[in-house]
């Protein structure tokens, strides 16, 4: 009789890294919208200088970039996303104290710095790679999930914390929940990779090989294992740095003004963060199906895919003018987020390999986190300038669009012993 395999440690890992996730959003990710005016507001603060504060978190996150990237590599994530969320809400503390603009972007300088402040950041998407190869698509889909579910939990509780207790009460009672959701299950359960517990990837013991009759019901993907160096001679390398470094500029230009453009527009703020929610909704019911989508279809069309989203979803915002608007165009970019999210963390690990993941990820990240941090403060001095968005809209748009055509061309590389065609 035989007996049922046991529950394979990877899927812990998927559980520790979904609360990771979640617990991310409440650190001034997706809400940070939500502080936009009260914070500009109280500490005179124009929209340009408020986008310099991502571009401070995301800069700080490129420095890093490369360091965490081979930390992983080599210890894991366990006392790296410890560290992180302890320091993470130390900084969202000391928010709820400035006085001063500076203090304002030391602290988020910080944030970045210590690498858990963005979805699809290495902390959280990279251990997933290390632990699934077959499964890698569905296992990143319900982590990732993580913070779609935290931004529709998140937006509403933010907004009301800031009516009930102000922007700064807001930042602490946020500190506290998000150090709570990760810090216990992360040093407690968290592994760097499955080889260290005597198990393979997708399950099983290495002492105890699968039976062949079981194996040969199962397909199995090959997987080449890539070093830094041979990865970055490679034209996939390039186009896909180019490919997110050009998201990063669109996504950049529209995080910190999308939320407060619809508040200006005349909706409510209470109806516009439950708009952000059916947002953030839309993320995670589309990552788990781009989990699944990438296990079976090129991962370049789904990625393909989430860039016309997001082009349409600006365009709404173009036309906008009752909630149906509203909530289309949220919804639907929130829709190109959860699929932009399982590209990201899937299509560098597809391409490969896992050995050298952290690093190779480490390498591009800081081309991304520059333009996300140029692309915010940019759209706020454009706004400055002429009292509009609208510019702002039609320049994202084009990125997009640009960004889709890019991806196009980025097909899987060559195995490493085999020269890339002139």
């Amino acid at each position: 009789m035989n007996r049922p395999r046991p529950l394979f440690y990877g899927w812990v890992i998927v559980g520790v890294l979904f609360m990771a996730n979640f617990g991310t959003m409440a650190t001034g990710t997706l809400n940070f919208g939500l502080f936009v005016l009260p914070m500009g507001d109280e500490l005179n603060m124009s929209r340009g200088f408020i986008g310099w504060s991502q571009t401070a978190r995301m800069l700080g996150g490129g420095l890093s970039g490369f360091i965490l990237g081979r930390l992983l590599d080599r210890h894991g994530a366990r006392a790296l996303i410890t560290a992180a969320s302890i320091t993470t809400a130390l900084c969202m503390v000391g928010l709820a104290y400035v006085k001063n603009p500076w203090q304002f972007l030391l602290l988020f300088s910080l944030m970045g710095l210590i690498g858990l402040s963005a979805p699809g950041s290495l902390l959280t998407s990279v251990p997933i790679a290390k632990w699934f190869i077959r499964q890698r698509g569905k296992a990143m889909a319900v982590a990732t999930t993580g913070l779609g579910v935290g931004g529709v939990a998140f937006m509403p509780i933010t907004q009301g914390l800031i009516d009930e207790v102000g922007w700064r009460g807001a930042w602490l009672a946020l500190a506290l929940v998000s150090v709570a959701l990760t810090v216990p299950l992360t040093a407690l359960l968290l592994r760097r990779q499955p080889e260290d517990m005597g198990l393979s990837p997708d399950g099983g013991d290495t002492a105890r090989p699968e039976r062949p009759a079981l194996a040969s019901r199962r397909p199995r993907r090959e997987e080449v294992q890539w070093t830094v160096g041979q990865a970055i001679r490679t034209k996939t390398f390039r186009r896909l740095t180019l490919f997110f470094g050009l998201l990063g500029l669109a996504a950049g230009g529209g995080s910190v003004h999308r939320l407060p453009y619809w508040v200006e527009k005349g909706f409510d703020p209470q109806l516009v963060s439950y708009a952000f929610s059916a947002d953030a909704a839309g993320a995670a019911l589309m990552a788990l199906a781009a989990g699944f989508l990438v296990d079976r279809f090129p991962v370049k069309f789904v990625a393909m895919a989430s860039c016309l989203g997001f082009a349409v979803s600006v365009g709404l915002m173009l036309v906008a003018s009752n909630p149906f608007y509203l909530f289309s165009s949220v919804i639907l970019f929130g829709l190109a987020v959860g699929a932009n999210m399982i590209v990201t963390s899937f299509i560098w690990a597809h391409y490969y390999g896992r050995a050298f993941l952290g690093a190779i990820r480490g390498l591009a990240l800081p081309v991304t986190l520059v333009t996300s941090g140029i692309g915010a403060p940019l759209a706020g001095y454009i706004y400055d300038a002429g009292g509009s968005y609208e510019p702002v809209w039609w320049t994202l748009m084009g990125l997009y669009v640009l960004a889709g055509l890019v991806i196009l061309s980025a097909g899987a590389p060559r195995r490493p012993a085999e020269p890339e065609p002139a």
